[in-house]
């Protein structure tokens, strides 16, 4: 799969902590998370829209560097795609620093990432409990690398967080605890709020009622005894 992107949004002040950003959105998905409202962004077949290839990427980003000082790369899933590597050798070449948005699911690649000294923050998602993961995540998860990929985050010594989005029905206080024991010690853990807006891919999802703050508040308390710092974020 090549590695172009959906769309590029120019500036941003709230996807890369402290940082003006420009955020990139990959295309393709190998999960399939029912909650979730990208659906265009995870099955490749649903974007039929003109891309942006990573070279025009590249471009428009050079000319934007004395208004930005970083890149975050999300999407979809950046990782499946071979060409990740090259490409953020190329943003680091031109001086910017990048943050990583992941599910976590290829370990290999996110080893590569760090050896080559190329990531400046990483946020893996954290899509359940060990045992639901495949519920949460629409797939049949592969828990060893994800488990693989959360250590390589946790050692690498780069910024990092952990975050569940949460959503009536596949998430409670037992299952927010069960992660907290799981990640025991990590520096940073985000609750962060299920919206329906613009449609989620199982279509009964967009009916859900997400989250009160009150239950939002719960969760987070819940996983605060596992971790130095926990937050909430309200609706992604």
């Amino acid at each position: 799969m090549s590695l172009d992107f959906a769309h590029i949004q120019k500036t941003s002040l709230i996807d890369f902590p402290h940082e003006v950003a420009t955020t990139l959105f990959t295309v393709g998905c190998n999960m399939r998370c029912p909650f979730c409202h990208n659906g265009s962004l995870v099955i490749p077949e649903e974007f039929p829209h003109q891309r942006v290839s990573a070279e025009q990427a590249l471009a428009e980003l050079s000319r934007r560097k004395k208004y930005i000082s970083s890149v975050v790369l999300t999407g979809g899933e950046p990782t499946i795609h071979p060409e990740l590597p090259w490409f953020i050798s190329s943003l680091k070449e031109e001086g910017f620093k990048v943050k990583l948005d992941t599910n976590g699911t290829n370990p290999d690649v996110l080893s590569e990432l760090y050896s080559g000294d190329l990531l400046d923050y990483v946020a893996m998602d954290i899509k359940s409990s060990l045992e639901y993961y495949d519920e949460a995540s629409g797939s049949e998860a592969d828990t060893a690398s994800i488990k693989e990929s959360a250590e390589l985050v946790r050692n690498s010594g780069v910024p990092y967080e952990f975050r569940t989005t949460v959503v009536p029905g596949l998430h409670d206080l037992d299952k927010i605890e069960s992660i907290g024991k799981w990640l025991k010690g990590s520096s940073l853990y985000i609750i962060q709020g299920f919206s329906p807006k613009g449609g989620t891919i199982d279509s009964s999802f967009s009916m859900k009622k997400p989250f009160e703050d009150a239950e939002l508040k719960a969760l987070a308390d819940a996983a605060r005894p596992y971790f130095e710092e926990v937050r909430v974020r309200e609706y992604y």
